[in-house]
């Protein structure tokens, strides 16, 4: 069971880093790319600055499951510094109870906002969204000019700390090592 859990940890956490990774350097390439446009031709690609935005909350969220399944996020642990090392242990099992709570409820309330209010338009992405689908013929295409794909954000953030609470609480019952989820980077 130790080494299901091992490798289920380690894959997850490897997919958490991928996706922090690729986020914040799709984030950099378009700033990147939309810098040197604007001074060297004058024009800047038309979803350059909005893109980023929703690409690098990706990135946050990505980040923000994979520091929770290390155990190396920011926490406030001054109560639990002054009790006996003795209660840290349940502690942190009820803490990692309720950020499997928390990261639910993220998730759902993340998926009603998306639904009642996805349908806005996205205004700087619209016309690019547009395009794609005119050039491509595929419909669903144009659906990249709404906020629908942005506010998922919230759901798939929610979904991985959930995640990431559950394995974080079953490697302390284990006793397993928390840098096990550390992945291939």
């Amino acid at each position: 069971m130790h080494t299901l859990l091992r490798k289920v940890t380690r894959f997850v956490g490897t997919f958490f880093a991928a996706g922090s990774a690729i986020s914040m350097a799709s984030v950099f390439l378009i700033i990147f790319i939309n810098s040197v446009r604007r001074y060297t031709i004058g024009e800047s690609i038309p979803w350059g600055e909005e893109l980023p935005v929703y690409l690098a909350v990706y990135g946050i969220m990505f980040g923000m499951a994979w520091a929770y399944l290390l155990d190396r996020h920011v926490s406030f642990d001054l109560v639990a510094g002054l009790l006996p090392k003795a209660a840290h242990k349940p502690i942190s099992f009820f803490v990692d109870l309720c950020m499997v709570v928390i990261g639910a409820l993220l998730s759902y309330s993340g998926y009603l906002f998306m639904m009642k209010r996805g349908k806005v338009d996205a205004s700087s992405i619209l016309s690019s969204a547009r395009e794609l689908r005119d050039l491509f013929g595929i419909e669903q295409l144009a659906v990249l000019g709404q906020m629908y794909p942005y506010y998922f954000a919230m759901v798939l953030g929610g979904a991985m700390l959930a995640v990431a609470a559950l394995l974080r609480l079953l490697n302390r019952a284990a006793n397993t090592d928390q840098h096990e989820a550390e992945g291939a980077f």
